[in-house]
């Protein structure tokens, strides 16, 4: 009976030692962005010199700067369903782009011909990438 009672007890402790053990073993997690607009997620705090600094609201960051360089062109008609789409794409994502009418603007019409040999559209050139039809997985790596 004594080897029973002793026996729970000792299984008493290691249980509570299991439980209590894993609370100690636990670090804190620093998460922090560098300079270059990454977030970083570490054990230990982040270097003063390395850690992004806001810029005041006139200055932008160097990933800001880069979304505004984007340059779209994109050929359409007016009575195509997916040139409607690709424009609300690209301004859903705040990227600047310029639309050609192809069958209002000759000159669009021949630069996109040169451009695509497809006759359909919408035709994006996305910084300097061409896509044919509406695709936006496409577009998304592009404006990477």
């Amino acid at each position: 009976m004594k080897l029973t009672k002793s026996c729970i007890l000792l299984c008493c402790c290691i249980l509570t030692v299991q439980l209590i053990l894993p609370t100690f073993s636990y670090a804190k997690l620093y998460t922090w962005t560098d300079k270059n607009g990454i977030v970083r997620r570490t054990y230990y705090p982040p270097p003063p010199d390395q850690v992004w600094k806001k810029k005041s609201s006139g200055q932008r960051s160097a990933v800001q700067k880069k979304i505004t360089r984007n340059q779209v062109d994109l050929y359409v008609t007016s009575w195509c369903p997916y040139c409607k789409q690709a424009i609300q794409y690209f301004q859903s994502k705040g990227v600047k782009i310029k639309v050609y009418d192809i069958e209002k603007d000759r000159k669009a019409a021949a630069r996109k011909k040169k451009l695509d040999k497809n006759s359909g559209v919408p035709f994006a050139v996305v910084n300097g990438t061409g896509i044919h039809g509406y695709a936006p997985e496409l577009y998304a790596n592009a404006l990477k």
